[in-house]
């Protein structure tokens, strides 16, 4: 990653920020960046934001009020120092009321995302842009989030959207939104697994949307209720400093965040819950670890580009990725990134601004950490500054198999396969659907996951126990039910030049090097699972696949160890690793198989490998729901 500032940076102050060079004059000036080439695609006096040619009037409205929410954050935070930016937006919203120019609140409509996001800019700037506003354009704001009033939306976070504005109503006395508030809350309660970890709906839907939604809506939505809700905010913030004490390790030793989940698009949105607990009086971290943290997010992105032209693309860094957007990802979404700015609502004299910086933990030690909610097991280690987060029970979508969530290992270092023609860090039969975890555990040394892989019509059945061993993971696993079918296991995918020597076959290995890692996957052995038969060698074919291009000479690999038809009942035992330099191969003896577990000796140690007998999860095979809060 480069280390130069770029020329729109202040200079890098080494004393206070030693880790990053980073103050709030840095985030002002990212802040600013963002706003400068927003307004200068704006149109409408500044009430539609154009990111694209083709951008509808929802698109051009997304652009303006996500933008508008950095806005509100900086002028929260020094109201004398944006006063310029408080005429602007009192402009734009006049027009835009008189006008009626944003498009309505309907049933399942994307303009009650944004509707939201101007409510909290709104609350946020109460007393510089909404005290500029004339009575009647504040009454058309209250009349225009007023129409989400029992309109029906998607059953998962956006729930808390409707919930938003009715209390912004309610907070101004415009109507009692106490029924869709409480409506609400209620259900992200029925959402909550522990640990600070929310389901994002119905099933196992872990991702950084418990960052900037389920640990964001929540707290504005408090704050303009007031009192009534003290002991939800009470519990809110208990579930805060639970999801902090774990989310921190989930950002490596450069602060970058897990590749893992949807609407990775936001950036450093992954910030924001660092801040609320600041904001909230929660103590979770040392002030100085928190300006550490968001700090090194902000510099991860803007070395890596993302700020080089003001405009954010539609993907991780400058360059757009297709294979990481959403279907309801349009030009301006990516401003959602605003939310990691929170930071910028406390004034220059709060002590998060001036504490010195000190590492993270990562930086110091290596790192072990379970979280239960999830069913995650988080190891960072301090040799590689890497973040591997291995995934027993986060499942996305219900009906679809998505990379970004069914795999068995996300990394801060890699990203997972999209589409293509080899599955990355898994188990799988080839071209098998994945259904949801039936059952996962997840422990002190690793865990265990089953599920059901549809194979042509054909129900397999996959147990796969896992344990950390050094800087690799071994892998026990059962398949039954794939006779005749071809299996293969993979290690995690690389994006490296098309011109490298990258593959490195052995008989039973496979490894890809690229960008000073290297990814390996090593297959002990494949035999019966029944303990009555001779052991039964498979036939093996080992590959490195190069799955697609991403953008031009660049190409993302999987390293993987091909199988030959399976019999009926089959054992597996491989290893996957991911380091800077090759990993000794891991040599396994004494293997003896039951009905509920497998034991074997690595080394002097002598390890049980166990499948999950966890209470099985509930059916969860509908597609999204739909609700009227």
């Amino acid at each position: 990653m480069p280390l130069i500032t770029p020329s729109w940076m202040p200079p890098a102050d080494t004393v206070s920020a030693p880790h990053t060079g980073y103050t709030r004059a840095h985030w002002t000036a990212a802040a600013d960046r963002i706003l400068d080439a927003a307004w200068a695609r704006a149109d409408e006096h500044g009430a539609m934001v154009t990111y694209a040619a083709d951008a509808s009037r929802m698109d051009r409205l997304e652009g303006f009020a996500r933008t508008f929410l950095l806005a509100a954050l900086r002028i929260a935070g020094d109201p004398e120092g944006t006063r310029h930016l408080i005429e602007r937006y009192a402009t734009a919203f006049g027009h835009a009321v008189a006008r009626g120019i944003w498009p309505a609140l309907t049933d399942h409509s994307q303009a009650t995302v944004e509707a939201a996001s101007v409510a909290i800019g709104l609350h946020l700037t109460r007393d510089t842009v909404w005290a500029a506003l004339d009575d009647d354009t504040r009454r058309g704001v209250h009349t225009w989030f007023a129409q989400a009033r029992g309109t029906w939306c998607a059953d998962n976070n956006h729930v808390l959207l409707g919930a938003t504005l009715a209390a912004f109503n309610h907070a101004h006395g415009h109507a009692d939104g106490r029924d869709t508030v409480e409506n609400a809350l209620d259900r992200m309660d029925d959402w909550y697994r522990g640990d600070g970890w929310y389901t994002d709906g119905d099933g196992r839907r872990f991702d950084h949307y418990n960052a900037y939604a389920f640990h964001w809506y929540p707290f504005f939505i408090d704050r303009m209720m007031g009192p009534d809700l003290d002991d939800r905010r009470t519990v809110h913030r208990e579930r805060l400093a639970a999801f902090l004490d774990g989310y921190q390790h989930l950002f490596d030793a450069r602060c970058a965040p897990v590749f893992q989940g949807r609407s990775l698009i936001y950036r450093w949105a992954v910030a924001a819950p660092f801040w609320m607990a600041r904001m909230e009086g929660v103590e979770a971290l040392t002030l100085s670890r928190t300006r550490r943290l968001t700090a090194g997010i902000l510099k991860h992105f803007v070395d890596g580009g993302s700020l080089d032209t003001g405009v954010l693309s539609l993907g991780w860094q400058r360059t757009p990725n297709p294979s990481m957007v959403q279907s309801y990802s349009g030009a301006g979404s990516p401003y959602w990134a605003a939310k990691g700015f929170l930071g910028l609502a406390l004034p220059a004299s709060d002590p998060v601004w001036t504490q010195v910086e000190t590492p993270t933990e990562i930086e110091q030690r290596d790192v072990r950490r379970v979280l239960a909610g999830p069913r995650w097991l988080v190891d960072g280690r301090a040799d590689d500054g890497i973040v591997r987060l291995h995934n027993f029970g986060s499942d996305g979508h219900p009906t679809k198999d998505d990379p970004l969530y069914r795999r068995l290992m996300f990394t801060s270092a890699t990203r997972p396969v999209s589409g293509g023609v080899v599955r990355d860090s898994d188990l799988t039969i080839e071209g098998a659907v994945h259904r949801p975890a039936i059952r996962a555990t997840v422990g002190a040394r690793g865990g265990a996951v089953t599920r059901a892989l549809d194979a042509g019509g054909r129900h397999i059945s996959s147990l796969v126990s896992s344990k950390i061993i050094g800087p690799a993971t071994l892998h026990v696993a059962r398949l039954t039910g794939g006779v005749g079918l071809p299996g293969r296991v993979s290690g995690s995918a690389l994006v490296t030049s098309a011109e490298e020597p990258v593959t490195d076959a052995g008989p039973h290995s496979s490894a890809v090097r690229a960008g000073g890692l290297t990814s390996s996957v090593h297959l002990v052995g494949g035999w019966s699972a029944l303990p009555a038969d001779a052991p039964e060698p498979l036939s093996l074919q080992s590959e490195g696949i190069a799955d697609r291009v991403v953008d031009g000479d660049d190409v993302l690999l999987c390293p993987a160890v091909r199988l030959g038809s399976l019999p009926a009942d089959v054992l597996l035992i491989w290893w996957t690793g991911l380091a800077p330099a090759a990993i000794p191969p891991i040599e396994v003896r004494d293997l003896t198989v039951h009905d509920d577990h497998v034991a074997l000796t690595v080394d002097a140690a002598r390890l049980v490998f166990r499948w999950s007998l966890s209470e099985p999860f509930p059916a969860d095979a509908e597609a999204q729901l739909i609700r009227r809060p």
